[in-house]
């Protein structure tokens, strides 16, 4: 019996010890659940937690037996009376503060800077923008729609644009125009299909050096400067060429690079009451109720001119550098032929509202000595200046210079006025016994000697059955660099008259023609006692009241 009792008693104490043991485990599976049911604790976690987020530490080592065990010798033998005490429940703590976010300083903005005062107001100028004549068979028009009548305004051009050029007769030139041409220097035209390198190999074969390769537009060639590297002379190198070149089809022409000169008698004068004897003598006045030159494009091809003159602010379109090498110097003989042409302040331009387009071909500057140089062009610049001249839409090219006959340089104004261009030259400054001047005595151009106050000839003026007609060219009130004015003479002046007053009469008929314009000039020409001719005037002193008003 005693034995029994003792096996109950160990029983019970085996039992109330399994029961501490598995008391803590059997509450936290019943949060557990509570918890899964609810959807606010993790799923299918190893962890037991308690009430305060800590898990509860069970050892696999029967460690919590061994804790009920030393209870049971206590006393403690009933599972009943066992409780878990629970740590009570503390605040959740609050997450620490965040800093304020700090917001950049704007970026200090740099001061806008003052406006500028605008210009005072001068009467409106109104200018079209003309493109360029490039692709070929196209006409380029010239005039804004309003003022074509309904057709381009350019006589039409074969159907290629730039002609294939023909070859021209292979000669030394006479001795006279050697003498006015550059020493060591020989130009040749040659077809543009060779490349830059066989033209290099072409000179190398003549013992040349090729110096400058351009292709004229209006020639439809390639324009070559070659340089003569040893002592011969130009005519000795020009018959070996041709007699070495002669049955080669490349080689379209060779010649000496030809000058020409643009020359003036100028005095300075003081500013004060402008005396301008040539308005009256051609009826400025009366002309211009009827037209002022607007917009008409005139190529002025001389030296650099000042077009921050104030006699011709607004008047100068576009500028080109046709020589490019060295700084561009502002001389006076362009300057007063651009201020006859389209002056409009003080002094009264033929044409005010014209468009100048300044062309740089002639170039002067100062010999070893610290002698001023006459300006001179030679032939490649002037290709040049009326290429551009031609391509920038010009109706009216004035060429107040003068010098020998050039062939390549005839050849570039016979297509220049196959493209509708009027070209205006100076007779000459060669005096009485002179030879016919060049350009003016081509017969694609308008020739124009000067004439004085009284209406007799200049007396350095060249004669000759090419001058067309004469206008004022002694003692010209004219435009010096610097906002200056001097008292100028020379036929150079008197072309420039003649070029302002033809842009009066393309405004009110663009279509007219060069020998439309030549006919026209003659025939309003002032010739009271009919003697012009035999005075060599030509036709007589050009009358723009007339001549415009003689335009249909």
């Amino acid at each position: 019996m005693k034995r029994y009792r003792l096996v109950l008693r160990q029983s019970a104490a085996l039992v109330s010890a399994v029961s501490i043991a598995l008391a803590p485990m059997s509450d936290a599976f019943a949060r557990r659940g509570s918890s899964d049911k609810s959807g606010s604790g993790p799923q299918g976690s190893d962890s037991v937690k308690m009430d305060n987020d800590k898990p509860a530490r069970v050892s696999s080592s029967g460690g919590a037996e061994k804790s009920a065990s030393r209870r049971a010798g206590h006393g403690q033998t009933g599972a009943r009376n066992q409780r878990v005490s629970v740590p009570p429940k503390t605040p959740p703590k609050d997450p620490p503060a965040k800093p304020p976010k700090t917001t950049k300083p704007p970026r200090e903005q740099p001061p806008k800077p003052p406006k500028r005062p605008k210009p005072p107001r001068r009467p409106p100028i109104i200018v079209i923008p003309l493109p360029p004549i490039i692709s070929p068979p196209a006409v380029s028009t010239i005039l804004p729609p309003d003022l074509r009548p309904g057709r381009p305004n350019l006589p039409p051009l074969p159907p290629q644009f730039t002609p294939r050029p023909r070859r021209a007769p292979l000669a030394v030139p006479p001795a006279p125009d050697l003498v006015r041409s550059r020493d060591a220097e020989i130009i040749m035209a040659i077809d543009d299909t060779l490349s830059d390198g066989d033209t290099i190999v072409l000179g190398q074969g003549l013992t040349l050096n090729v110096e400058v390769q351009y292709r004229s537009s209006l020639l439809g060639a390639k324009i070559v400067r070659l340089r003569i590297p040893d002592n011969r002379q130009r005519e000795q190198v020009i018959a070996t060429v041709i007699q070495a070149v002669g049955a080669d089809p490349r080689i379209l022409a060779i010649q000496p690079n030809f000058v020409f000169e643009a020359s003036q008698s100028a005095t300075p004068v003081t500013l004060g009451p402008l005396p301008q004897y040539a308005t009256e003598k051609v009826r400025l006045t009366e002309a211009h109720r009827t037209s002022l030159g607007r917009n008409v494009r005139i190529a002025v091809i001389d030296t650099g001119m000042d077009g921050a003159h104030p006699e011709l602010a607004g008047a100068v379109a576009e500028s080109f550098d046709a020589i490019g090498e060295g700084p561009v110097e502002i001389e006076a003989h362009g300057t007063a032929i651009a201020g006859i042409v389209a002056a409009r302040q003080q002094m009264r331009g033929m044409a005010p509202d014209a468009r100048v387009l300044a062309v740089r071909s002639f170039s002067g500057g100062t010999d070893t000595a610290g002698v001023r140089r006459k300006p001179e062009a030679t032939t490649l610049s002037l290709i040049k200046g009326l290429d551009w001249a031609a391509a920038n839409a010009a109706r009216i090219v004035n060429m107040s210079f003068a010098g020998p006959k050039d062939p390549l340089l005839q050849a570039t104004i016979e297509a220049a006025q196959a493209r509708g261009l009027i070209m205006v030259a100076a007779a000459g400054n060669g005096g009485p016994s002179a030879a016919s001047a060049y350009p003016a005595a081509f017969d694609q151009v308008i020739a124009v000697t000067a004439s004085d106050s009284d209406d007799q000839l200049y007396d350095k003026a060249n004669r000759g059955s090419y001058i067309a007609v004469a206008a004022p060219g002694v003692d010209i009130l004219a435009l010096a660099p610097e906002a200056a004015y001097e008292m100028s003479s020379g036929t150079s002046l008197a072309a420039a008259h003649v070029s302002g007053i033809i842009a009066l009469m393309l405004e009110r008929k663009p279509t007219l023609t060069i020998e439309t314009v030549r006919a026209i000039l003659s025939s309003t020409a002032r010739d009271p006692d009919r003697t012009a001719a035999a005075r060599g005037l030509g036709a007589g002193i050009v009358d723009a009241a007339r001549a415009v008003a003689a335009v249909e």
